[in-house]
């Protein structure tokens, strides 16, 4: 069982990243918004293939974003419920370590270098 002191700053730690992460979101759209706006300006081949990349790369920014709004949202989820710092794969507590410098992490260790040595 994790200690109150530590699942009280590891929720702080979450409700703050999820709100950048929502800050960010909101203005990566607002820029999509606005380049998705200007593709209709008349402009020479290089500034429509400028905006293609930038539009790509506000697509791909928001993707990561939430994904990883959706992983912020899980842990506090597993906070509320208790199961929190718990293996998703094999149980076993994952090491506060490890929650520290990632604090929304899934798998312990010995699961997550599993994982990537059978996805290479």
């Amino acid at each position: 069982m994790m200690e109150k002191t530590f699942l009280e700053e590891t929720t702080a730690t979450l409700t703050a990243q999820r709100k950048e992460l929502i800050d960010a979101l909101a203005a990566n759209n607002a820029a999509f918004r606005q380049l998705a706006g200007a593709s209709g300006e008349i402009g020479d081949t290089v500034d429509e293939a400028s905006g293609t990349v930038d539009r790509k790369m506000l697509e791909t920014i928001g993707a990561k974003d939430m994904n990883r709004l959706q992983l912020i949202d899980s842990a506090l989820a597993r906070i509320r419920q208790g199961k929190y710092g718990l293996c998703m794969k094999c149980g076993k507590s994952i090491p506060e370590e490890r929650l520290r410098a990632l604090p929304h992490a899934l798998l312990c260790i010995k699961c997550k270098s599993e994982d990537e040595r059978r996805n290479r």
